[in-house]
């Protein structure tokens, strides 16, 4: 995404002056006046904090709408990896879990080396599990920003194979297979359709209101029990043998990870 930020202005009481563009805060500080303003030209979906930037890049997970009464909840598991995805979310729905803003896609890096979001760029990989849960931290300060943890990933799949199932016409079984044993149709994976067998850039193969679904490992926090997740797969996987539900726990976490980025969330 191009650099965007706010412009400010100073002047001292009493003074005149003419702001073209939108304000976005006024501050007064020692008999001065600062005033920052959106220019005038600039698009405001790109400036990070605004409503609109938000509203494009981190859409509402639902997940506090996700019930042990959900009818694809009473599909009986295939395979191993149903069963232990199936449990996983059921304890998760039990525990309790609240809306949450999620990436849409994968983040870059900017210019001077900053967390944004922007299709067609190669997305952020090359950082540690501890790095990207200290710069999660630093995105979006003022709306909750943080790395997810591995519970909201799982009921952000949940979700996921709700969408097939009453959007896109899977049958159960198939929704479950989709998302737990053979996920190629869904993200990008080395035997997926088209495989680039490279990262594919940012915003590719959309699936609901997402992308980027598999292409790079997802890294989740686990708060309570500590540690981290890598979770799903990336492009140098097929699509069976990392499906989008797997999760495998960080034995490094202060290791850079090069086919992996953090997962990045915010609050509702």
């Amino acid at each position: 995404m191009s650099k965007t930020t706010e412009q400010r202005t100073v002047f001292e009481v009493g003074g005149d002056l003419t702001i073209t563009g939108n304000i976005t805060r006024v501050s007064i500080k020692g008999g001065k006046i600062e005033i920052f303003s959106i220019p005038k030209g600039l698009n405001q979906e790109e400036i990070k904090g605004t409503q609109e930037y938000i509203e494009k890049y981190f859409p509402i997970a639902k997940a506090s709408t996700l019930s042990l009464k959900d009818e694809f909840l009473k599909h009986e598991p295939e395979t191993e990896e149903q069963r232990k995805f199936k449990n996983a979310l059921i304890s998760a729905i039990k525990s309790g879990l609240s809306d949450f803003r999620a990436q849409r896609m994968d983040a870059c890096f900017d210019e001077e080396g900053n967390i944004c979001f922007k299709a067609g760029i190669k997305p952020a990989v090359g950082k540690s599990p501890n790095w990207w849960k200290e710069t999660a931290k630093k995105f979006m300060p003022e709306k909750g920003s943080r790395l997810g943890t591995t519970k909201e990933r799982i009921a952000f799949l949940g979700l996921l194979i709700k969408y097939l199932i009453e959007e896109k016409g899977y049958t159960v079984s198939n929704a479950w297979k989709a998302v737990c044993d053979q996920s190629k149709d869904l993200g990008h994976y080395w035997d997926s359709e088209n495989a680039k067998h490279d990262f594919e850039d940012t915003g590719s193969r959309q699936v609901s209101e997402w992308y980027d679904l598999a292409n790079t490992y997802k890294i989740t926090v686990d708060d309570e029990v500590g540690g981290f997740s890598l979770v799903g797969g990336s492009y140098i996987n097929n699509g069976n043998c990392y499906p989008l539900a797997d999760v495998n726990s960080v034995s490094n976490p202060g290791n850079d990870y090069d086919n992996s980025m953090g997962w990045i969330v915010l609050s509702v």
